[in-house]
């Protein structure tokens, strides 16, 4: 018998292998061109492995390899049918990848390296001394399936945090920072979320810093780079820019870590504009409320958990005698009489407590000390900090008291609120037929003859809809919004199921009149056309004394040119720079009034130097568009004694606008400039031209942001389209308007009002319709 055979026939008397515990769990295939040996070297390592199976033909092997049942291969350099290195090389055709350790019976050192080279785990050489051997090709089997475990472990972990690295839903970005300036480089890695949220590529991102895609001035990142220093992470909200210049509301949470030694910054920007957008709406809705609130005829106050007033509303104050000031921070005690204190302030401390109160009804003093009888019910809510209020309603029931029953009292009550209701409101029964109107949907649609039909009444149409049907049916018990146009408005149509004085499946719908929002939302759609109507016009503006620019420089060049012709050349260039740049400053302006940047700077003008300066300017601009044959005459008629506090840049700033208007689109004849003090005590300057003159229908437009007149007069005349609004903008913001009084063919007349002493409760913001 071999010697290998008594690790099989003397297990009992192996120290080294007796009781041993097996903590590999393997699957190892023994492929051998020699049976006997093969079958020896299995019945070992199955004493320290979970599976070992041995083969002798390689063809059997492919099968097994390839669906993946073994963790390692073990085999020989010379195998029955094909070498074991062609067989290594097989498996690499067929896709087959697994751990492999060769043992040859007779081998060189070039042969150990062609094996390491195809990826084996190790070359052995054979030896016949197997109680050595064979403990050392199990413990060389035991570090190729640790190493094997361990590299497959790191590449799932890799993959793990790339998957999450990539399909996280916000935008990721990571780049070092320098340690002298504080200041970061540029991106090393970022996500496809942030790709495809700016538009950029990742080789694009490669080549940007931060600085690259953060709005200017959307938040100090110097303050935020010293805090993220200093904490070592940071959260700050700010606006990134798109590749094609959109700007995008975001959160970012940046995390300062080390990265191979180096800071580096893991930054996760979150898009926010949902949430912007809920904001605005929460806002508009609070006050959408807080309206109906202050006009409904029911008491309504709201008190802290200690029982003193933090809210009340006029009919609160109504039905005790009290204003708001009186009432907001004392203790609601006040409104009872003395033995009933107590009483009062155990119950709002129970109710805070429990949440539990029964509508009751109280003997109330007012601030005169008249006896009333009030209804009081109450609601506990929680703040955003967590601390509870109680918001109660109260009615003073007083008079109906005497008449009425209380359950007779609450729907008074109700039904009132409802009266209140700014919108309209109506309740229709299971069979579609109106049993109740308010008195806003009165007003509106008038009132609603007997057995009218909810859905022919209101909307015009000839069968209920889907969702009534479905109700009735008690198909659904939830509310329905939708919105339709009744009478050429647009409502918000809201139906929620109810029970209506014993009628049971009606059903309460409130119209809310959305036509304003409708229309702004129209607007803004326009905006955006309007927005492409502009970079129409204003490229040909910007492109124009670019060409010029762009060409008188290239003239420059030329070295044959005289020095007159030079500079005229650099005349034309100064000119078209200038053109440009006040291209760019209207639209500069514009951007800095939308931000709320531009500020009211009142100081004391002198008109006569005003008119002075704003002459100079003019004969500039007369020589400047070849016009000298135009008369330009000014006219200061204002009292000596009159004092004009205002604005002096924004002043010259319109009036200079009106007069270049003027002489722009005046042939003949010339512009007159009066300032002069109306009968109602307005300062007015007036700029008359005897030009074109603009069409009625056309004299709103003028002064909406990028329109014109007329788009063949914009490629005759020039223009971007700001000018007038910018203009009628400066003059709301100075408490001032303009009016315009024109006749086509025969001139314009413009005139800035403004009041005497600039008063900052009287300036204005323009409609939206004149921004856009």
């Amino acid at each position: 018998m071999c010697v290998c055979s008594k690790y099989v026939t003397d297990n009992n008397n192996h120290h080294t292998l007796q009781g041993k515990i097996m903590d590999l769990t393997a699957e190892i295939l023994l492929l051998n061109n020699k049976p006997d040996l093969a079958d020896y070297l299995r019945q070992y390592l199955s004493l320290e492995f979970s599976k070992v199976d041995c083969l002798h033909e390689s063809r059997q092997a492919i099968g097994p390899l390839a669906r993946g049942e073994y963790k390692l291969l073990v085999l020989s350099n010379h195998l029955n049918d094909m070498e074991g290195l062609e067989f290594v090389r097989l498996l690499r055709k067929e896709a087959i990848s697994i751990p492999f350790v060769m043992i040859a019976g007779d081998s060189d050192i070039r042969q150990a390296v062609e094996v390491m080279k195809e990826g084996a785990v190790e070359f052995l050489q054979w030896s016949d001394d197997t109680d050595a051997f064979f403990p050392y090709v199990a413990e060389v089997l035991r570090r190729a399936l640790y190493l094997h475990s361990k590299l497959q472990l790191v590449s799932e972990s890799e993959l793990l945090y790339k998957t999450l690295f990539e399909n996280i839903r916000d935008a990721v970005f990571v780049h070092f920072v320098d340690d002298k300036t504080r200041q970061p480089t540029t991106f090393i890695e970022v996500n496809q979320v942030a790709c495809r949220r700016l538009g950029y590529s990742r080789e694009e991102f490669a080549s940007m810093t931060p600085f690259d895609i953060d709005v200017p001035g959307s938040v100090d990142m110097k303050a935020v780079m010293e805090d993220l220093c200093l904490n070592g992470s940071v959260i700050f909200s700010t606006f990134h820019a798109t590749k094609n210049r959109q700007h995008i509301p975001v959160e970012i949470n940046s995390r300062l870590f080390d990265l191979k030694g180096q800071k580096a910054i893991l930054s996760v920007a979150r898009n926010i504009t949902d949430q912007q957008k809920a904001l605005d709406e929460l806002k508009n809705s609070e006050l959408r409320f807080r309206s109906i609130i202050e006009k409904c005829i029911v008491g309504i106050c709201i008190t802290d958990e200690k029982g003193f007033f933090e809210y009340v509303n006029d009919e609160y104050c109504r039905i005790y005698s009290y204003t708001s000031e009186e009432m907001l921070g004392k203790h609601a005690q006040m409104i009872v009489a003395g033995e009933h204190k107590q009483m009062m302030a155990d119950l709002h401390d129970e109710f805070i407590l429990t949440g539990k109160m029964i509508k009751n009804e109280w003997h109330v003093v007012d601030k005169y000390g008249s006896s009333k009888i009030a209804v009081a019910d109450a609601a506990r809510v929680t703040d955003v900090d967590g601390r509870y209020r109680k918001i109660t309603f109260v009615q003073d029931v007083t008079e109906e008291r005497q008449f009425k029953e209380a359950l007779e009292l609450s729907e008074v009550k109700y039904r009132t609120m409802m009266e209140s209701l700014q919108d309209p409101v109506y309740i229709s029964d299971r069979n579609y037929n109106i049993i109740f109107t308010n008195k806003a949907y009165q007003k509106r649609f008038g009132k609603v003859k007997e057995g009218a039909r909810c859905y022919n009444e209101v909307f015009g149409e000839k069968h209920p809809c889907s969702w009534c049907k479905a109700t009735i049916e008690g198909k659904t018990t939830v509310r329905k919004r939708m919105e339709k146009t009744i009478n050429k408005r647009d409502y918000e149509v809201t139906t929620v199921p109810i029970q209506f004085e014993d009628v049971y499946m009606a059903k309460m719908t409130i119209l809310r009149d959305v036509t304003k929002t409708v229309k702004a939302r129209r607007r803004a759609e326009e905006s955006d056309k309007l927005k492409s109507a502009f970079l129409a016009n204003v490229s040909h503006e910007i492109r124009t004394p670019l060409n010029a620019v762009l060409g008188f420089s290239s003239l420059l060049k030329d070295e044959d040119i005289t020095r007159d012709e030079t500079l005229m050349y650099v005349d034309m260039i100064n000119e078209s720079s200038a053109h440009l740049m006040h291209v760019m400053d209207n639209i500069i302006e514009f951007s800095f009034i939308d931000s709320g940047l531009v500020k009211v700077e009142p100081v004391l003008i002198d008109t006569d130097g005003l008119l002075k300066d704003i002459g100079e300017e003019a004969v500039r601009m007369q020589t400047k568009m070849n016009k000298n044959n135009l008369k330009i005459a000014f006219h200061n008629r204002l009292p000596d004694e009159l004092s004009l506090v205002c604005d002096q840049v924004r002043v010259r700033q319109v009036l200079l606008n009106l007069v270049s208007n003027a002489l722009k689109f005046t042939e003949i004849g010339g512009v007159t400039v009066t300032i002069f003090q109306s009968q109602n005590k307005w300062v007015v300057f007036s700029v008359k031209d005897s030009g074109i003159g603009i069409p009625k229908e056309k004299q709103e437009v003028i002064f909406r942001r990028f329109r014109q007149v007329d788009e063949g007069q914009t490629r005759m005349f020039g223009g971007n389209g700001l000018g007038l609004a910018l203009s009628k903008h400066l003059a709301l913001m100075m408490g001032g308007y303009i009016k315009l009084e024109s006749v086509p063919g025969k001139g314009s007349e413009f005139q800035l009002f403004l009041p005497e002493n600039f008063d900052q409760s009287l300036t204005r913001v323009p409609f939206m319709g004149y921004i856009k």
